[in-house]
C-alpha cells in the first residue's frame, strides 16, 4: 500500500479578508479535491496549522493550540471607551493580544487620530491579568491604533508622567518627569514577553512616527508633531530609567510599545510565529511532513526576512522539506524564491478580476489556486 502524503498547513492570517484559520479550510479543501481528482489511488492527510504575527487573531490562534481558560476584563479602547476584552490564562502565563483593546479595529476610519489614541486599556489588562495570578505575560502588539510610546499602557500600571506643572502630562511632548511611587505592587514580579515581527527603531525615518503613524491616521504634519513627542518622551524616560532602548530592534513596534516594554519592564521581543511555534511544535509537525504549506496575504521582502514565511522556510531547510506558497499578491523575484528556499508560489490575484475582488472573494479564489496546485504534487520527491 502507498505512504501517505502528508501536508502540513502553517500560514499566517490574509489581512482584511482571511483569518489564518479561514486560509487553512481554504487551502485544505482546494487540496483535498485536486489530490482526489488527480491521484484518486493515494491517501493525502492534511494537518492544519493556524498561525498568527502577534496582532489580530493570535488570541484564538493561542487558545486552539493550547488551550487555557478565557478571562474578560472591562478596559478602555483607544479613545477610552468601555469596552469587554478577554485574555488567555494558561499555567500562570497570561497571553494578550494587543489589537483586542488597543487596536485600529476598533476605530471608524474617521476616528483615526495617533495624536489621541491611548494604550491605557492595555495596561488595564495585564493588571488583570496579573491580578488572576498570571507570573508571565505574552503580549501579541500587532495591529495598534496608537504612537503613544506605551504611556497610556504605563500610567495604567501605576507610572505618573507629569508636566512642568507637576500635573498628569497628557501628551508625550509635555512630559517632564516621571514617578513610580504609584506603580502595581506585583509588577516586578512578572515576566514579559513580547511577539512582534516588527524591527523598525524607535525615532528617526525608519522609527515608530515616520514609518506606521501614517497608517494609522497621521497626515504629514501630525507625524512631525509625534515625532518631536516622542523624542521628548525619550530622553525623559532614559534618564528616568538609566537606559536607553531608541535604537533597539522592535523599540519602535506599535507606535512605541516595544521600547515602553524593554525600558520598563525588561521584556523580551521576539517575533510572533516564532512564540507561537514553540507552543505549537511547529518543528515537530514540519518534520513529519512531506509538503509544507504556507503563506500571507502580501509576499514582500518582509516575509522572507523574519516574518512566519522566513521561519517556515529556515525549519523547513532544516529538514529538507518542500515549502509552497499560497499568497493574495506577490512582490518577490524568482531569485527571491530561490534564496528563501521557496519551492511554489500560487498567487490568487492572477484568478481574481482585479484588487478588490481578490480581497473580496478570498476564500473563493484560495481553494480555487489550491485545487490547481494539486496538479504538481506527484512532482515531490517522496514516495507515493
Amino acid at each position: 500500500m502507498a505512504e501517505k502524503l502528508k501536508i502540513l498547513v502553517v500560514p499566517d492570517k490574509f489581512k482584511g479578508s482571511l483569518s489564518s484559520g479561514d486560509v487553512c479550510d481554504a487551502i485544505r479543501r482546494g487540496l483535498e479535491n485536486g489530490a482526489g481528482n488527480l491521484m484518486p489511488d493515494r491517501e493525502v492527510l492534511i494537518v492544519s496549522l493556524p498561525m498568527a504575527d502577534g496582532g489580530d487573531g493570535t488570541l484564538d490562534v493561542v487558545e486552539k493550540a493550547i488551550g487555557g481558560e478565557r478571562i474578560y476584563a472591562r478596559v478602555s479602547d483607544p479613545l477610552f471607551r468601555e469596552i469587554e476584552v478577554p485574555f488567555l490564562l494558561r499555567n500562570r502565563t497570561a497571553f494578550v493580544e494587543m489589537a483586542l483593546c488597543s487596536g485600529l479595529q476598533l476605530l471608524t476610519k474617521e476616528e483615526y487620530n495617533p495624536l489621541a489614541a491611548s494604550t491605557y486599556g492595555l495596561g488595564e489588562i495585564i493588571v488583570e491579568a496579573i491580578r488572576h495570578g498570571a507570573e508571565e505575560v505574552v503580549v501579541g502588539i500587532g495591529g495598534s491604533a496608537t504612537n503613544d510610546g506605551g504611556m497610556g499602557m504605563l500610567k495604567a500600571l501605576g507610572y505618573d508622567f507629569l508636566d512642568r506643572r507637576g500635573e498628569e502630562a497628557l501628551s508625550l511632548k509635555d512630559v517632564c518627569e516621571i514617578s513610580a511611587e504609584s506603580v502595581f505592587p506585583s509588577l516586578k514580579n512578572v515576566k514579559f514577553t513580547v511577539a512582534s515581527d516588527v524591527n523598525n527603531p524607535l525615532l528617526g525615518k525608519s522609527g515608530a512616527s515616520h514609518v506606521y503613524s501614517p497608517q494609522k491616521g497621521a497626515d504629514p504634519e501630525m507625524v512631525d508633531l509625534l515625532e518631536i513627542g516622542m523624542r521628548n518622551y525619550s530622553e525623559v524616560c532614559n534618564e528616568f530609567t538609566g537606559k536607553n532602548f531608541t535604537a533597539h530592534p522592535g523599540a519602535g513596534a506599535a507606535g512605541g510599545m516595544g521600547y515602553a516594554f524593554l525600558s520598563f519592564l525588561d521584556a523580551e521581543i521576539a517575533p510572533g510565529w516564532q512564540i507561537l511555534s514553540k507552543l505549537t511544535y511547529m518543528d515537530k509537525l514540519i518534520a513529519a511532513a512531506d509538503l509544507v504549506v504556507t503563506g500571507e496575504g502580501l509576499l514582500d521582502l518582509q516575509s522572507v526576512s523574519g516574518k512566519l514565511v522566513n521561519g517556515v522556510c529556515k525549519i523547513s531547510s532544516d529538514y529538507k522539506k518542500s515549502v509552497w506558497i499560497f499568497c493574495g499578491a506577490s512582490l518577490l523575484s524568482e531569485k527571491d524564491y530561490t534564496n528563501a528556499g521557496i519551492s511554489r508560489v500560487f498567487e490568487i490575484s492572477k484568478l481574481a478580476k482585479d484588487k478588490e475582488d481578490s480581497i473580496k472573494n478570498a476564500g473563493e479564489y484560495l481553494e480555487k489556486a489550491a485545487f490547481q496546485s494539486a496538479f504538481y504534487l506527484p512532482d515531490l520527491n517522496v514516495v507515493l
